[in-house]
């Protein structure tokens, strides 16, 4: 496995990282709708990609626990931390929920309607790879078009069921489930035919390839409208949201590749940043909160917003990303009860980077919500 494999993958994962945050900074309006169209798919495809299927088929359960290990328990942890914190500050802080409304979502596991948390990920990401894990154990021999069939009915049965249930949000969002596990298989297929190596096919090429992918993204995008999968909202279809899933990570992975073969630093501070990608991304909701909280009735910032109605932009974008990493890097690493709940195991000092080969088989790595 070569560097610039490796590194182009670090990238593509820290970019989209930072247009998640990016995301949760601005109000919802046509550049978010675009945004969206790509920007969770990536995780998504990238752990397809990466999933080193022949490494767990022998021993799924203990792959599985693993796995449980390291989304679910920070997903118990952390929203039953936010039950808790919420009782604290409620009346003071009102999110249009009553405490007793916000402890009876989060016993349902998905939800409320339009106030459903980041947490969403982890739970997704979690139930998708498992039912990944068991189709690639007993479907890996059967014919390709076993494999294409699930990943095309797969978006459908999660809407079919969501109507089937007659409610906005299912239980465990099991259909966002099935949306992810779509991109899963892409990214599974992608590897039978290319492992993880680059995307990239020759300069010239290539150009006219992403230029091409980037037109078709922004217009099915844009068309499609915005998407927010834990929202169970997939635009005005789940199949462009699927085109645009695939379309947009390929563009970014192929980008990603030119700027870690020309700047190496670069996707250095991406691999680092990476490290702690699955805490930064459990924080930076907070940090925008609290920012919205206490300084967003200062009429000064309706002047300093990039996006008019985006309260306090320019220092939440920065502010979310700088704080969430200083936690990550400086004070979760330095406590064993915060790793086993941020991480869902406790790591004595500073976790290592990982190895070229851990990149490739660990599973870790794209699972992570970054």
């Amino acid at each position: 496995m070569t560097s610039k494999r490796i590194s182009w993958i670090d990238l593509t994962k820290a970019a989209a990282l930072l247009t998640v945050i990016f995301v949760h900074s601005t109000p919802r309006d046509d550049l978010t709708a675009v945004l969206t169209g790509f920007v969770l798919p990536v995780f998504f495809i990238l752990y397809g990609v990466a999933h080193s299927s022949e490494k767990h088929r022998d021993n799924l359960r203990q792959y599985i626990a693993g796995r449980f290990r390291a989304l679910m328990i920070p997903y118990f942890i952390l929203t039953t931390a936010m039950v808790f914190l919420y009782l604290a500050v409620y009346p003071q802080v009102d999110v249009g929920l009553t405490p007793s409304n916000f402890v009876f979502w989060s016993l349902y596991g998905n939800g409320p309607p339009g106030r459903v948390t980041h947490l969403w990920f982890l739970r997704t990401m979690f139930f998708a790879l498992v039912l990944f894990s068991l189709l690639d154990k007993y479907l890996h021999d059967r014919p390709p078009v076993v494999r294409y069939l699930i990943l095309l009915l797969s978006p459908a049965l999660g809407l079919w069921l969501r109507a089937a249930f007659g409610v906005s949000l299912i239980p465990w969002s099991v259909d966002s489930v099935l949306v992810a596990l779509s991109f899963m298989m892409v990214g599974q297929e992608i590897r039978k035919h290319n492992r993880t190596g680059s995307w990239s096919i020759g300069p010239a090429f290539d150009i006219l390839s992403v230029g091409a992918s980037l037109t078709l993204f922004v217009a099915v995008a844009w068309l499609n409208g915005y998407v927010n999968i834990g929202e169970s909202i997939y635009g005005n279809s789940v199949y462009a949201y699927l085109l645009t899933g695939v379309v947009g990570t390929y563009v970014v992975g192929v980008v990603s590749y030119y700027v870690c073969t020309r700047s190496p630093k670069i996707c250095g501070l991406a691999a680092r940043f990476n490290e702690f990608g699955q805490e930064v991304y459990e924080i930076h909701p907070l940090i925008i909160q609290t920012n919205i909280e206490l300084f967003s009735g200062l009429a000064i910032w309706q002047y300093l917003t990039v996006y008019p109605g985006a309260p306090l932009f320019l220092v939440n974008f920065p502010l979310a990303i700088l704080l969430s990493w200083i936690l990550a890097s400086r004070v979760i690493v330095r406590s064993g009860a915060l790793q086993f709940a941020f991480r869902g195991w406790r790591v004595k000092g500073k976790p290592p980077e990982p190895s070229f080969s851990e990149v490739e088989n660990n599973n870790s790595v794209p699972s992570n919500p970054n």
